[in-house]
């Protein structure tokens, strides 16, 4: 039972994964799902739960790159930053330049000043929190403000930001407790969701850590418990 255990979360052996149709084939479904609820069609109001796919995505991407590589031996947080530099940035400035216009044209002049501080906040990598702390009774309509999708861009920023740092160290020093510490930050992130019912929590990384760990813990799950045709499900 014991060796079991220890197989089924061990992370030695993990490598890094070539390119998944199957998680292409859910990005693509999160994509619709988010695209749909905002057309107000009844049948996709639950349709924001593509951010939440996303976020385990992103969990699961991250975490095979970091330790299949500290595994190898070729980690380099160098590397890693440029790498999520390359590829966020170019997406992410043609966006914000390409709403400029628009806002110049369209927004009144209170909704173009909000704009600009999203602009910067979406820059700077703190737009969840820009959002989160607005008076939406005194603010523009959500409608009035083209960048608001960027707070869950901040969240994965934040995240990219220090779970290289977090998983180094943890390999470093407790690697074969290394999946029971990502479980222990994954529940103890859920559970804080249950300490609260403001809304704020929508938009903080701490009450969406659990999302984006449970990527890491199912990426190493699936590397060692061997189901076959399991792409195909997915």
């Amino acid at each position: 039972m014991v060796e079991w255990i220890y197989k089924l979360t061990d992370i030695s052996s993990i490598k890094r994964i070539s390119f998944r149709q199957d998680i292409n084939g859910l990005r693509a479904i999160a994509v619709l799902a988010v695209v749909f609820y905002h057309t107000d069609l009844e049948l996709f109001k639950g349709g924001w739960l593509g951010v939440d796919i996303f976020f385990v995505i992103s969990g699961y991407l991250i975490s095979n790159i970091i330790i299949s590589e500290l595994n190898d031996g070729t980690f380099s947080f160098k590397t890693f930053y440029l790498r999520r530099v390359r590829r966020i940035l170019p997406a992410l400035f043609s966006t914000l330049l390409l709403t400029i216009p628009f806002a110049y044209f369209f927004l009144t002049p209170k909704a173009m000043e909000e704009y600009i501080d999203s602009l910067i906040a979406s820059v700077l990598f703190y737009a969840n929190y820009h959002f989160m702390n607005l008076d939406f009774y005194v603010a523009e309509s959500t409608e009035l403000m083209p960048l608001l999708h960027t707070w869950s861009l901040a969240i994965e920023e934040q995240y990219y930001l220090l779970f290289p740092l977090f998983a180094f160290i943890v390999y470093k020093y407790f690697k074969k407790y290394f999946i029971f510490i990502i479980g222990i930050l994954t529940v103890g992130s859920f559970y804080l969701n249950t300490l609260t019912q403001s809304t704020d929590k929508f938009y903080r990384l701490e009450f969406r850590m659990w999302e984006l760990l449970l990527g890491v813990l199912v990426m190493i799950l699936s590397n060692n418990l061997k189901i076959k045709h399991l792409e195909k499900i997915g």
